[in-house]
């Protein structure tokens, strides 16, 4: 018998008549029709009907309708997760794991998660078909969930992605108190999911009377009790929305008659807010490294400003760098990224880099925001000349600090 046809008999008994007098399905009712263990294997079948999977190896670029929305969404969300680069994410619904593919391009090390075998299936066929540019920093995981427990260690990865899915979650408690389990101390679960009345939406309704699956709302204060309950500390949320400014109405912006703003904007945003929520929960606050660029700061002197060498003589400058931003600075990691290095540039009279990346050491320990640090760096020279040096420090595979305002210390060596 065909799946539709049955799941639509099936619904039939929780049809509610709305104020208006149309029938809808109530998701509250279909949490209390239907166990987990159904809902999971509703999800299995769907995708192993799928006889043609090549339009879900296109996402997120199958198709004009929802590629738009869909792309200001997950940029949203990648930003809200604060995410940097050897993070380990886990992408939670992951479906057929198109979002894992884009972090692992944006080298982060992924878990793609699913309660369904098949949906995983299809996304290690997207590995396949589509590689990434660079080599991955590590091999994609891919972890079946079985609806209650997530099958990883506590403490155990830096971030939660979860992107259109967790309203199809019928206990989202136990969910909750999962990602809070495995996610480390400063960790972040984000979300993109629809709206407060997402369920009475003709689509929402739709899947729910021909398909075995919830389409919850929602409601923030309601996930915010439930993530609070689970140990998370704070919940924040991202408004974005697809608004179309004409030129006058952009120019419109510079006036200060901010009420006429409110009024004709205000409905717009008010819009975004109810059918779209973009959120965040934090275990603790959140802790920046140098993996990723946000913090990083210092104040860094020489011993000597100018030195006298011979050709082939090392050349010793020690040096005292203080943390001064928000950052701590990471000397190990699973892979060469993030990890802060002393970096030296010969620059010319001027000032201006004329040999970058000279010569790079590696710091000797980690630094937290605050603490100073002394260390020597050594360099050496194969010909006579005026060398003006500036030294920094660096993230490797993520920015050079001064890139971010940050004064190099600066030292002129003679060799002879």
């Amino acid at each position: 018998m065909d799946l539709a046809v049955t799941i639509s008999n099936n619904t039939d008994s929780i049809l509610k008549p709305n104020k208006k007098g149309k029938i809808l399905i109530d998701p509250k009712d279909i949490i209390e029709k239907y166990s987990v263990e159904e809902l999971n294997q509703s999800a299995e079948e769907y995708f192993a009907k799928v006889e043609d999977v090549e339009w879900l190896l296109t996402k997120p670029l199958s198709g004009f309708f929802e590629t738009p929305p869909l792309l200001q969404h997950v940029g949203l969300l990648f930003s809200g997760a604060k995410l940097s680069k050897s993070m380990t994410v886990l992408d939670f619904a992951a479906g057929t794991c198109w979002l894992s593919h884009y972090l692992n391009q944006l080298e982060c090390r992924t878990i793609s998660c699913d309660v369904s075998p098949t949906a995983l299936e299809i996304g290690k066929q997207y590995f396949e078909k589509y590689s990434t540019i660079r080599p991955p920093i590590a091999e994609p995981e891919f972890l079946v969930f079985d609806g209650y427990r997530i099958d990883l260690p506590d403490n155990s990865v830096d971030r939660i992605l979860c992107n259109d899915g967790f309203h199809h979650i019928p206990n989202q408690q136990d969910v909750l108190n999962e990602f809070h389990r495995i996610l480390k101390d400063g960790g972040i679960a984000g979300f993109s999911e629809p709206g407060r009345y997402h369920s009475q939406t003709p689509l929402a309704q739709h899947e729910m009377k021909n398909f075995v699956v919830l389409e919850n709302d929602i409601v923030m204060n309601e996930i915010y009790e439930k993530a609070t309950k689970a140990g998370f500390t704070n919940i924040t949320m991202k408004m974005f929305g697809d608004l179309d400014f004409s030129l006058r109405e952009y120019n419109f912006l510079n006036k200060p008659n901010v009420l006429r703003f409110l009024n004709r904007f205000f409905p717009r945003v008010v819009g975004h807010i109810i059918n779209k929520s973009t959120f965040f929960l934090y275990k603790g606050e959140p802790v920046l490294d140098s993996r990723g660029h946000t913090g990083l700061a210092y104040e860094m002197t020489a011993a000597h400003t100018e030195i006298e060498a011979k050709v082939g003589e090392v050349v010793e400058i020690p040096l005292t760098i203080k943390n001064t931003g928000a950052a701590i600075w990471l000397h190990e990691n699973f892979v060469d990224i993030g990890i802060v290095k002393i970096g030296t540039n010969l620059l010319d009279d001027a000032g201006t880099i004329v040999v970058n990346d000279f010569a790079r050491e590696v710091i000797d320990k980690q630094v937290k925001p605050g603490e100073t640090l002394q260390q020597t760096i050594s360099l050496s020279f194969d010909k006579p000349g005026f060398y003006p040096v500036g030294i920094d420090l660096l993230s490797e595979q993520v920015i050079w600090f001064k890139v971010f305002g940050a004064q190099p210390a600066k030292v002129t060596i003679r060799v002879s």
